[in-house]
């Protein structure tokens, strides 16, 4: 007969693992999180943030939670607590959030394993090893500070990256040249990125035509400034960012955006430059996910490009 002394007292041992799990998971993802948060210094999210304190959040709850499905349902109820918290707080947005997701689930997944793996071949081999335990979770919040002091000036840095779209249209360059010059109404569709945060443009106004003049792009929230660097009727346009105030986060902010307009085989080729700074790290994760949002952003003024061009026919 099954005892049911000793399934209450698994069942009690099991849910005890699983808030202790809990607990630790979300006190290191939080945690770590606000102990290398630079926002005060607009220093940039890196290495150490979406690595380091993954690593660090799965391997102390390895060490904590025994058994597989609790160190699983631990570490992911405490991602999607983090996650409430940061968006609810306004710490984060959701498109960062979401975009960063991957990454950090499989740090925490790399550092569950090698935290289980310690605590079976080394800590539970120990005289002592609740104490040799705390000692490990008092000393990761210190490795992480440190890491953090010496990553800081690097994250300083900005990266800069160039994105380029085209797009074929059946009208004149000079009919295309106004509708870029100064786009009082930009609709299209808007993807997935946009509905849950990325900036929508919404109209363009151009005041004192020419190299020196100024122009503003509005979005359902912010604007953009720029000056005209460029003005080279009807073939290309150039604009620096003077000013900005969109949705996002400081560590990612826009340098400059052209137009460049050609007549090939009867069409017309509009190719679009953007150039982005980023603070943001590792760089072969983040180059690829922000080149996807400044490629949403061509494509929604491409549509509205189109549209615009058909309805002054």
């Amino acid at each position: 007969m099954i005892d049911k002394t000793e399934v209450t007292n698994s069942e009690g041992s099991a849910l005890k693992g699983f808030v202790v799990g809990l607990i630790t998971a979300v006190a290191f993802g939080l945690g770590g999180f606000f102990l290398v948060y630079d926002r005060a210094d607009f220093g940039g999210m890196g290495i150490v943030l979406f690595i380091c304190v993954p690593l660090a959040t799965g391997f102390a709850t390895a060490l904590v939670a025994h058994g597989g499905n609790i160190i699983i349902a631990s570490l992911g109820i405490a991602l999607v607590v983090c996650t409430i918290v940061l968006i609810a707080t306004k710490f984060e947005g959701f498109v960062c959030v979401l975009m960063s997701a991957p990454l950090i689930g499989v740090g925490m997944a790399i550092g569950a394993l090698f935290g289980w793996l310690f605590r079976v071949k080394v800590l539970n081999r120990t005289k002592a090893p609740r104490v040799v335990m705390l000692l490990i979770l008092l000393v990761l919040p210190l490795f992480l500070m440190g890491a953090n002091s010496a990553e800081k000036e690097s994250l300083r840095t900005l990266r800069a990256q160039t994105v380029n779209d085209f797009i074929i249209v059946d009208a004149p360059p000079e009919a295309v040249w106004n509708q870029l010059k100064g786009m009082e109404h930009i609709d299209g569709s808007k993807s997935f990125l946009m509905k849950i945060g990325l900036p929508v443009p919404v109209s363009c106004k151009t005041v004192g035509e020419g190299v020196g003049g100024k122009r503003t792009c509005y979005f359902e929230s912010g604007f953009i400034e720029e000056k005209i660097v460029e003005w080279n009727y009807p073939n290309s346009m150039k604009f620096e960012i003077t000013a900005s105030e969109v949705p996002g986060r400081p560590w990612l902010t826009f340098r400059d955006a052209s137009y460049s307009i050609t007549r090939e085989n009867g069409h017309t080729r509009v190719s679009r430059d953007t150039t982005i700074l980023s603070r943001l790290s590792p760089v072969w994760y983040w180059r690829r996910l922000e080149a996807i949002g400044v490629h949403t952003e061509h494509r929604y003024l491409f549509e509205a490009l189109e549209h615009n061009l058909k309805n002054a026919k």
